[in-house]
């Protein structure tokens, strides 16, 4: 709400001749020093707080001439606007006193005209997946809250915000926006801070296997997340891909091998990070596969007939005399 000045002097105490203003403002003094020019004289200025004595009957300017400067305790101090007791007056930088026919100076007097400054640290956030390792790409962007409040940003370091205690509270990767695993403080309230932030996001891989579990080569395996976004692969000489992290967990594999459609299977990478797919083909391999019974049969049938052929070639026992 803008008010107009002139209506701030119901609780002022009157003045005859001489006047008294006073100006302060929001940044403490072990943090900078903000100065004000007097009716926009290059050679009337003054360092807040200052107690300015006007003539009755009369109006002026003062205006903030530094509006960004930095403090030793690495905060920022960025202008805001006017203000007066509880009440809004300008954001502008020149602030017009209203007719000085009262002292405004004392809390009786409604207190002093305030140069307000918001104070301001710098944030890095951090991202990590589900499993701890660093989040590759980062979130397009997330959100930070605070007493009612929000701010979006992309940016993630070397950023400035207003000095008091924020919560990351939603994180957007990979096209899916719910895909933070928890809200995470970032405590602004007393100097810069960091913060790792965890995301709902699971390394998983595919491997590609023939029916007697050989790795299968060269296939083209599609994955669709559960936002629909959609990446093409192919298999190495081991039958594997490397999908990276998945978002939320569930995706599909759609599998194209020698140019034939071998279907699609369903996984979620928040339960199990590696997923076999076996695929209808293959079923040979260099040596013929025998079973034990038909090898025990073999067996026994070629020792029949050694023990027979040793019988027939047995000389038949002399004759008698």
């Amino acid at each position: 709400m803008i008010v107009p000045l002139f209506l701030v002097n119901v609780h002022a105490s009157g003045c005859i001749t001489s006047c008294r203003l006073t100006a302060d403002t929001s940044v403490p003094a072990a943090d900078g020093t903000v100065y004000v020019e007097l009716d926009n004289n290059t050679g009337s200025v003054f360092s807040l707080p200052h107690t300015f004595s006007f003539s009755n009957n009369t109006r002026h300017t003062l205006t903030v001439m530094n509006t960004t400067f930095s403090a030793p305790s690495g905060a920022r101090y960025v202008w805001n606007e006017w203000v007066h007791s509880s009440l809004q007056w300008t954001p502008t930088l020149m602030m017009q006193t209203p007719i000085m026919l009262f002292n405004y100076t004392g809390p009786s007097d409604g207190g002093p005209f305030t140069a307000k400054f918001d104070k301001q640290f710098q944030y890095t956030l951090t991202f990590k997946d589900a499993a701890g390792q660093p989040l590759v790409p980062s979130p397009t962007s997330v959100v930070l809250s605070s007493a009612g409040s929000s701010v979006t940003t992309s940016t993630y370091s070397s950023q400035w915000l207003a000095a008091t205690s924020w919560t990351v509270t939603s994180a957007t990767w990979e096209g899916y926006q719910g895909a933070l695993l928890v809200p995470v403080p970032l405590n602004l309230a007393s100097g810069s801070a960091s913060a790792v932030v965890g995301v709902s996001a699971y390394p998983a891989s595919v491997k590609i296997v023939d029916k007697l579990s050989n790795p299968i080569q060269g296939a083209s395996v599609t994955i669709t997340f559960a936002n629909a976004t959609t990446r093409a692969f192919t298999t190495d000489s081991q039958g594997t891909v490397q999908l990276g992290d998945i978002p939320i967990g569930p995706y599909s594999a759609r599998v194209l091998y020698q140019g034939q459609d071998q279907g699609t299977w369903s996984e979620d990478a928040s339960f199990s990070p590696v997923s076999t797919v076996t695929l209808n083909t293959g079923g040979t391999s260099s040596a013929p596969v025998v079973s034990a019974v038909v090898l025990l049969t073999i067996f026994g049938v070629a020792l029949f007939l050694i023990l027979l052929a040793i019988k027939v070639r047995k000389p038949p026992p002399p004759p008698n005399i």
